[in-house]
């Protein structure tokens, strides 16, 4: 699902991305060195899928594998590796919620991708969490 860059400003701004790099603090084993993460809407029809007795972790899981999938190959010489659009998201979903627009439903996502920065996601991932502050001096007197 599509995300403009402020969402709670009605800005004439036809710019639109997938997702928003959160600069939040996670509690992730390699996160800001290995791990970002990405907030994402997943749009869907969610009643179809709850018919077929889906739980919403399975839901999830599933359109993850679905994006992790390369497009197909395009080059008829030479190897290289063919990557998903929007980079490889961990196979488990951090966090996710059901939520409700009107009559609409759609799937908020935090997921684990491991590119810093790519260019179908506003924002960029955060490095500085594991910088050392300075120490301050004390002063003799």
């Amino acid at each position: 699902m599509e995300m403009k860059k402020y969402s709670f400003t009605t800005s004439d701004d036809k710019r639109v991305k997938y997702g928003r790099y959160l600069n939040s603090l996670f509690n992730i084993p390699g996160y800001g060195k290995k791990y970002w993460v990405v907030g994402v809407n997943i749009d869907l029809d969610y009643d179809k899928y709850e018919k077929e007795d889906f739980t919403l972790e399975e839901i999830v899981r599933r359109c993850v594998e679905h994006l992790n999938t390369p497009p197909p190959r395009r080059y008829k010489r030479g190897r290289k590796r063919t990557i998903p659009k929007y980079g490889f998201f961990n196979s488990e979903p951090y966090r996710f919620y059901l939520k409700e627009e009107g009559d609409k439903k759609y799937i908020q996502a935090l997921l684990l991708v491991e590119n810093r920065k790519r260019r179908y996601f506003w924002g960029k991932g955060r490095t500085d969490i594991w910088k050392r502050r300075k120490k301050c001096k004390k002063s003799s007197t």
